[in-house]
């Protein structure tokens, strides 16, 4: 929870929108980190919501307040916070991959030195044998091959 306090701690804090505007202006790959945790945490906000309304039905009247309700979603909003400055999930890590475009390079050499491998590692031309269309019917008849 140590650097929580650097980054804006909801999605609806703009003074933290503004401050992150100004760092994404100096160091894009730093604010791109920001944003993806930002909507890692409100994708986990999303997921604990939808968790409580799925629990709706089973919560008893006895017990059940509009106090303990708020408290619970305040906690989950803090609590998801938390688990995305951790990366739990690691959504936000890929996302800002993805935006910075470093996986996508990455990707693409790996598959253009995957191609060129296989490449070389066919049999060239000359040396290829081949081999009849699927259903064709060769028949040999005193050494002559028919089709």
């Amino acid at each position: 929870m140590e650097n929580i306090s650097l980054s804006a701690k909801s999605y609806l804090d703009f003074a933290g929108l503004g401050d992150l505007k100004a760092r994404a202006k100096d160091n894009q790959e730093e604010a791109a980190q920001e944003v993806g945790r930002q909507f890692e945490a409100m994708f986990v906000q999303m997921v604990f919501k939808s968790m409580r309304e799925a629990n709706a039905p089973l919560k008893s009247d006895l017990m059940g307040s509009s106090a303990g309700d708020t408290f619970e979603q305040m906690y989950h909003e803090e609590l998801s916070q938390v688990m995305s400055q951790k990366g739990v999930f690691g959504l936000g890590d890929w996302l800002a991959h993805q935006v910075t475009g470093k996986a996508n390079a990455e990707k693409a050499m790996q598959a253009y030195n995957q191609t060129r491998d296989t490449a070389r590692a066919l049999p060239k031309e000359d040396s290829a044998v081949s081999m009849p269309l699927p259903g064709t019917v060769i028949r040999e008849i005193k050494g002559q091959t028919y089709e």
